[in-house]
């Protein structure tokens, strides 16, 4: 039962069909347009019809419960302080990304790009060989559950190329040759984050925030939601409006990359998780950014004085990266070794 303090508006966001995703280049463009619609609108999005079965989804979902119920020590084998990429296994409150707040009430589990692991094809995906410069893998997994990395990596080799097509048709979406982003999302910054939120005793006197409000720090975002409902977004008036689970959707949302590439014509929107029920909730978010290397300049389309953010620069993704991923990790190795570095 949701506390009538917590009660709060829903707002039906766009339900696209991407159904003819790989369909002739007027059906493309056609979901183009819906996508563009609801990236000025609210920037954020259902997709349904994404090839991705529902047998799959519902196998990551057992996945992710049966890891999150193992013991402590073993999950703690992989702990993000353990990896200078902040990959890794978090134990509650490890993170807060709303400062107001004691923590964010959940456990995670982070895996993202890597160019030394054989999943990830580097080699066949860049025809390059991988870079001499690092010798440590970018992720990290716990030893006594290799099931984890298998069943993960198998549900990433999905969503990767799905969110390719996306990037595709973004491009048409701002009236460019479907390819015009090809060479910034070679190989692209990707984190795929486990989420659990655990079960929360409903306290009216208290807000259980499991993720703080923040807007997220890629070029695009798909979530894949349970049926226990928890996302909440900070609409232009100010209100928090829930994101309903839908079955067999992924929930979309610009990024600030994006959002910085349009020049504010599209917003990084303002989300949090609230555990509304006391429910135990899981989620699977994939973040999508740019190549590491790449630079990022407003569109011509966008320039110029009539942006909300005026005339920006440009910027190399993998620095900005960095600097804005360390600060919600205080405690981590590699943010106390550069917290003096602007």
């Amino acid at each position: 039962m949701v506390h009538p303090k917590w009660a709060r508006r829903v707002h039906l966001y766009p339900t696209i069909d991407i159904g003819r995703i790989d369909g002739s280049l007027s059906e493309r463009k056609a979901i183009a347009g819906e996508i563009r619609n609801a990236c000025e609108s609210c920037g954020f999005f259902y997709i349904k019809n994404h090839s991705i079965p529902q047998e799959n989804v519902d196998e990551v979902f057992d996945l992710l419960k049966r890891f999150f119920a193992l013991d402590e020590d073993v999950k703690m084998d992989a702990h993000v302080q353990k990896n200078p990429a902040i990959r890794g296994y978090e134990p509650m409150l490890e993170t807060r990304l709303d400062p107001r707040t004691q923590g964010d009430v959940k456990e995670a589990f982070t895996m993202g790009d890597c160019y030394l692991e054989p999943e990830q094809s580097y080699t066949q995906k860049t025809g390059q060989l991988p870079p001499t410069y690092g010798t440590q893998p970018q992720n990290i997994w716990p030893k006594d559950a290799p099931w984890w990395r298998e069943g993960l990596y198998k549900y990433y080799n999905q969503i990767l190329p799905l969110a390719r097509k996306l990037v595709r048709i973004l491009a048409l979406a701002f009236d460019l040759d479907e390819n015009a982003f090809d060479e910034i999302f070679r190989f692209p910054i990707t984190g795929m984050r486990s989420l659990h939120y655990p079960h929360t005793p409903l306290d009216e006197d208290k807000e259980n925030v499991g993720l703080g409000a923040h807007a997220d720090f890629s070029w695009l975002t798909l979530v894949l939601q349970d049926s226990v409902p928890a996302l909440e977004v900070l609409n232009r008036e100010g209100i928090w409006i829930d994101v309903a689970p839908q079955k067999g959707t992924f929930v979309c949302n610009v990024g600030q990359y994006l959002e910085r590439q349009r020049n504010g014509n599209f917003s990084a929107t303002v989300h949090r998780v609230r555990n509304k029920t006391g429910q135990e909730r899981y989620s699977l978010p994939f973040f999508l950014t740019p190549d590491a290397d790449a630079e990022l300049d407003a569109l011509e389309c966008c320039r110029g004085d009539g942006g909300e953010m005026g005339k920006p620069e440009k910027i190399g993704v993998g620095d900005l990266y960095i600097k804005r991923v360390l600060p919600a990790r205080k405690n981590h190795p590699t943010r106390l070794k550069f917290k003096d570095v602007p």
